[in-house]
């Protein structure tokens, strides 16, 4: 019975273990040119499913711009909106310029995730927006000035790619 248990467990472990190494193996795909971004997109969605962010980020990007198989918006922001609860920052930043047309409380929700977690182009954006009015947000220049600022320093701190 225990083995079983350590069996099951494992499982259910090897997955989001395995993930990491797929996905790296899907950019590179990715990277490589138009005949392997359809094996890339694959193994994003592998990963994706298996619960990585970062692959369903990329898988986002892909859909977004018609690599390895034909563009569409609606999916790309499906699977940008994954990556975006999975805590990815860049995903949270695009999914929030893809709803300011159709949903600008959505895109706000996203665009101040984005700026929680100090990604540097969200807190420019969020900057302009406070200067200017924009978004919904209240017109506020020094609280934009300060967000600017942020943005700043959050350059010389960019963390790595997802």
């Amino acid at each position: 019975m225990m083995l079983a248990n350590l069996l099951l467990a494992a499982a259910l472990v090897s997955p989001v273990v395995a993930a990491p190494d797929v996905t790296a193996r899907a950019k590179i795909l990715m990277r490589a040119g138009e005949t392997s971004q359809p094996q890339a997109r694959a193994l994003f969605e592998q990963a994706a499913g298996q619960g990585s962010g970062p692959a369903a980020y990329y898988l986002g990007l892909m859909f977004k711009n018609g690599m390895g198989g034909p563009q569409d918006s609606a999916a790309a922001l499906r699977w940008l909106e994954l990556a975006a609860q999975r805590q990815v920052a860049p995903a949270m930043f695009i999914a929030a310029n893809m709803l300011l047309a159709s949903d600008e409380a959505q895109a706000r929700y996203w665009l101040d995730a984005a700026c929680d977690a100090q990604y540097p182009e969200a807190l420019q954006q969020k900057s302009v927006a406070l200067a200017e009015g924009g978004m919904g947000y209240a017109h506020n220049e020094e609280q934009g000035h300060l967000y600017l600022m942020m943005a700043t320093h959050a350059m010389g701190h960019r963390p790595p790619e997802p």
